[in-house]
């Protein structure tokens, strides 16, 4: 049976697709807080002669203060620029206009890679973002295993690293397959597509410690968004295990749903009382909460979910970098922030990454 499913978005959620907002192809208009994403051959063939030959001498050039000459010539036609715009922080907005300034290339070379901004996930031939069916699924499977092996009760038994020296041995045992027995085979999501317009947003991306105020600075990089608010579609199926198959293990879409919330209502609930400590904020689950667990169901998925969200409980062998070295914890000691500050003097305007509601219809 194929069902219908809704994705709110309920938080920012960025799901990397390995490219970036460079700065041969935008422009910053720095008035405005926006930067505007253009194609740069129809740019090319806008040019009148002379402005061709100033481009391609500033192309020649390589040095890195041509960064600088590029980012003038591309300010002195933003008006005649046309292209996608997408919000940025006043911020960043700012420092556009400070290193148009630059005369030093060291200078150059240090605040070149702030303007190289990570793209959210989009639809190459649409060019609207999209919410891949494969990160969904990767939400539901870690949720689906960690509630099979709180379900057997005996969480001690997937410690012993003799027996279990990788996680995928552990869950080879819990679904009993792996590879072409794995009855995730069996589980087919669509890309979700956005439901009505979608406005991306760029904002910093900010690294707080969870037991002191502190951020690290030269993590709060930006980062393009999907922000919350918006809604997209796309469809679910379990499909039943062809004969000889090697598949033993059936899916039941009411057990991997209600394992999913479990899995990330735990998580949601302890950085309920982060908040309360840290002061950041978290979004408000109150429209869903009613039918929670019948029509609705918590998930998080994207960059900065969080370790705990993509392991087990009891299970967790996260890597910490302290004074002493790498540490193995069973937490992590940051929080990733949505922020429109590279560093917030408090975390009243920030918000965690990737919580989204699923929705079935």
């Amino acid at each position: 049976m194929i069902y219908n499913v809704k994705l709110h978005t309920v938080s920012p959620i960025h799901i990397g697709c390995d490219q970036s907002y460079t700065p041969v192809n935008f422009v910053i208009d720095a008035d405005k807080s926006i930067l505007i994403e253009f194609d740069l051959w129809d740019f090319i063939n806008s040019l009148d002669e002379k402005e061709y030959m100033k481009l391609r001498d500033i192309s020649e050039n390589k040095s890195p203060i041509a960064l600088v000459h590029l980012y003038r010539f591309y300010a002195e036609r933003k008006n005649r620029i046309k292209g996608r715009t997408i919000p940025i922080p006043k911020e960043l907005a700012d420092r556009y206009r400070d290193v148009k300034q630059f005369q030093n290339e060291s200078d150059v070379i240090r605040e070149f890679n702030e303007f190289e901004i990570p793209k959210t996930f989009y639809n190459p031939y649409t060019g609207k973002p999209l919410i891949p069916g494969s990160s969904i699924k990767g939400s539901i499977r870690t949720a689906y295993v960690e509630g099979l092996i709180k379900e057997e009760g005996n969480v001690a038994h997937y410690r012993d690293r003799e027996k279990y020296p990788k996680y995928t041995d552990i869950e080879e045992k819990i679904l009993q397959g792996k590879t072409k027995t794995d009855p995730f085979r069996l589980l087919k999501l669509s890309d979700f597509e956005p439901q009505g317009e979608v406005k991306t947003e760029i904002i910093f991306q900010v690294n707080v410690r969870k037991l002191n105020n502190t951020s690290k600075e030269s993590l709060s990089v930006p980062v393009e968004i999907i922000p919350a608010g918006n809604v997209f579609k796309g469809t679910l199926a379990i499909e039943e295990p062809l004969a000889h198959s090697g598949i033993s293990k059936k899916l039941d879409l009411t057990e991997l749903l209600l394992k999913t919330h479990s899995h990330y209502a735990g998580i949601f609930n302890k950085e309920i009382d982060l908040r309360k400590i840290k002061g950041f904020s978290l979004p408000n689950l109150s429209e869903y909460r009613e039918m929670f667990k019948q029509k609705y169901f918590l998930l998080r998925l994207g960059k900065h979910s969080g370790a705990e969200a993509v392991t087990w409980e009891g299970l967790r062998k996260i890597k910490v970098k302290t004074k002493e070295g790498t540490q193995i914890m069973d937490s992590s000691t940051t929080i990733w922030l949505a922020s429109k500050q590279k560093k917030p003097s408090n975390l009243s305007g920030t918000m965690s990454f990737g919580w989204a509601i699923l929705e079935i219809l």
